[in-house]
């Protein structure tokens, strides 16, 4: 009996390294948002999936559906997923405090980055929603995606929102 109780206890302490190991902490996720950052801004753009009835173009991953809301406000679902991207953010965010501001942020973001690349500015912020959620914006030359995700989805989640942010154009 007790050979039982040992392999119980050594099979749960096993689980709770794999999953202490598989786990992301804050650190990790504000280095890699450093880095995807950075690549994202000098990425090419991706290819044109989906053009709206006001003629707005750009990229969704396949599995994504779209609902128009108006011209300027588009929303896109997966799941249980909702990310909201608005065209027409042409306010110039020269620095940290002004976006911080026209965001209505009145504490410190858990990550803002801000930079420009060949007369395109983007950002990322990233605020605490709830205890296991967090609010992540991406804005990209004039366009702002925005949804809620978890800190293990986060860089995977941005990076995707980068990549359809990147890719909007709108037929004047």
């Amino acid at each position: 009996m007790s050979k039982n109780i040992w392999t119980k206890v050594v099979f749960f302490v096993s689980i709770l390294f794999v999953m202490g190991a598989c786990a992301v902490s804050e650190e990790q996720v504000l280095e890699l948002a450093q880095d995807s950052f950075e690549k994202k801004m000098s990425q090419e753009r991706k290819e044109h999936t989906y053009t709206t009835e006001d003629e707005v173009s750009f990229y969704i991953p396949s599995y994504m559906e779209v609902t128009e809301i108006d011209e300027y406000n588009i929303l896109l679902h997966h799941d249980e997923n909702l990310f909201l991207l608005f065209v027409n953010d042409f306010i110039e965010y020269d620095s940290k405090e002004v976006l911080m501001e026209e965001l209505l942020l009145e504490e410190d973001p858990f990550i803002i980055m801000l930079d420009q690349l060949e007369g395109k500015s983007s950002y990322l912020v990233v605020t605490t929603h709830s205890q296991d959620e967090f609010q992540v914006v991406v804005g990209y030359d004039g366009v702002k995606l925005t949804t809620i995700t978890s800190l293990k989805e986060m860089i995977d989640t941005a990076e995707m929102m980068f990549d359809i942010a990147q890719s909007v154009d709108k037929e004047d």
